[in-house]
């Protein structure tokens, strides 16, 4: 089949319900990624970044910094990164993420998951009732006075493998998380279901109790101040009342 584009070269992705070549694909996320700095106004011409990621999304993350090279050629942009290790448990490696940004000096961060992580994350928090850090599904999050950008959050890794940067799925150490990865990868290959479900994780945010006082994790739960993690690690800072989420808002 050829690029439904083009119309010379071999389809290779099938991005945005079209059939395309590796070149035209990378037009497509390049244009969406333009789109959504343009509309979130999330960048200025000589801005200091940091892009925090797990280790899985090492490649992505590069990915993204040569995206936005691309369509700022004249911007001077400090790119830094902050590697996460992966920990075996999701939310603990999504906790470290966090933590990484609540702490950095930088005020403008990105983070590079795309959207079959979140719909995995969206499955796995509703089957083990942990619903922590769903609220990193978003374009742009303001969180401990900071801007965070999420380019590629409705945008599943499939339809980047049209970009060499992109050498492989992803491959995280927590098995169940995994496991819901790949079933997703198998049952949703038309790609439209991720860029629907975020209704879904709307209606989960809208019926949270309350959030850590320390990473901001969603908690099902009233009777403690804390997420697990932050127990652990704060304990001395986890002994106030649940913040509520009205409370947050306001």
């Amino acid at each position: 089949m050829l690029c439904v584009k083009c119309n010379k070269n071999y389809a290779e992705v099938y991005i945005s319900g079209k059939y395309l070549c590796k070149f035209c694909s990378r037009d497509e996320i390049i244009k969406r990624v333009r789109r959504e700095l343009s509309s979130t106004r999330f960048l200025d011409r000589n801005d200091a970044v940091l892009i925090v990621f797990p280790e899985f999304y090492k490649d992505v993350s590069y990915l993204i910094k040569n995206v936005i090279n691309r369509i700022c050629k004249e911007c001077k942009i400090n790119f830094s990164f902050e590697e996460i290790s992966d920990e075996g448990d999701i939310n603990k490696t999504l906790w470290d993420t966090v933590i990484k940004i609540k702490n950095s000096t930088e005020n403008k961060i990105i983070l590079p998951f795309t959207a079959d992580f979140y719909l995995a994350y969206l499955i796995y928090s509703t089957s083990t009732r942990k619903y922590y850090y769903i609220n990193l599904y978003d374009i742009i999050i303001h969180a401990f006075d900071k801007n965070i950008f999420v380019p590629l959050y409705n945008t599943p890794l499939t339809e980047l493998k049209g970009f060499s940067e992109v050498t492989g799925e992803l491959n995280v150490k927590d098995e169940l998380f995994n496991i819901i990865l790949k079933w997703s990868k198998n049952n949703f290959s038309d790609n439209e279901i991720y860029h629907s479900f975020g209704n879904s994780i709307q209606l989960i945010m809208d019926n949270i109790k309350g959030r850590c006082n320390i990473c901001n994790a969603l908690l099902t739960s009233t009777d403690f101040a804390c997420c697990e993690y932050c127990s652990k690690s704060f304990s001395h800072l986890c002994l106030g009342p649940l913040q509520s989420k009205v409370e947050e808002d306001h």
